[in-house]
């Protein structure tokens, strides 16, 4: 239960971090999804100025997260504590694992396995991209490890499996911890994504 307060608790700053990192973005009418074509991350500098429980909200980058949060029932679970650093998968993240194996992960025989995924995105502490460094490890909310990789502002994360995320909005900060999107959803070592 403990565990699963504090899984809550860090992702719900991804929904709340995320919708104040897009507005501050010009609105784009290109009928497509924009491509980070930088290797740095941008920095969002953004902050919610309240708890992650207060400040949740939409993102429409991050809607496949929410998804999964509610699907894994955390949402309702969002409590005051940490500070939690959380590496936020976007939409098009979720689109590279298979749509079959992403759907039978939001079935709720399969609750479990979809919280271990989403906690291995939660590391507590407060890491700022300019704390991170290169070749250091992150112990995971749920005990699993990720391997950052730096190289001047670029910042990527490498799972137990080998996948390498890379963070394109960085530094999203609310009263209890940070958030940075990333390209690539992370996986523990026993689960498989079919990505395409």
């Amino acid at each position: 239960m403990k565990k699963q307060l504090i899984l809550a608790f860090g992702l719900t700053l991804v929904t709340v971090s995320a919708t104040l990192a897009q507005r501050q973005q010009p609105a784009t009418n290109t009928g497509r999804e924009q491509t980070e074509t930088t290797t740095a991350a941008k920095s969002a500098g953004v902050s919610t100025n309240a708890d992650l429980a207060a400040s949740a909200a939409l993102s429409s980058d991050h809607s496949t997260l929410l998804q999964a949060l509610q699907a894994a029932s955390l949402t309702d679970m969002a409590q005051k504590g940490g500070p939690y650093t959380v590496f936020a998968p976007t939409n098009a993240a979720f689109a590279k694992i298979d749509a079959s194996t992403l759907e039978a992960l939001m079935q709720p025989a399969n609750r479990q396995q979809l919280t271990q995924l989403l906690g291995y995105h939660v590391v507590r502490g407060r890491y700022l991209s300019k704390d991170l460094k290169n070749n250091q490890t992150l112990t995971t909310a749920q005990g699993g490890k990720l391997i950052v990789k730096k190289e001047g502002d670029a910042v990527t994360i490498t799972d137990v499996t080998g996948n390498t995320a890379t963070v394109n909005m960085a530094d999203i900060n609310a009263t209890n911890g940070i958030v940075h999107s990333v390209d690539t959803v992370l996986m523990p070592g026993a689960m498989t994504t079919g990505a395409k």
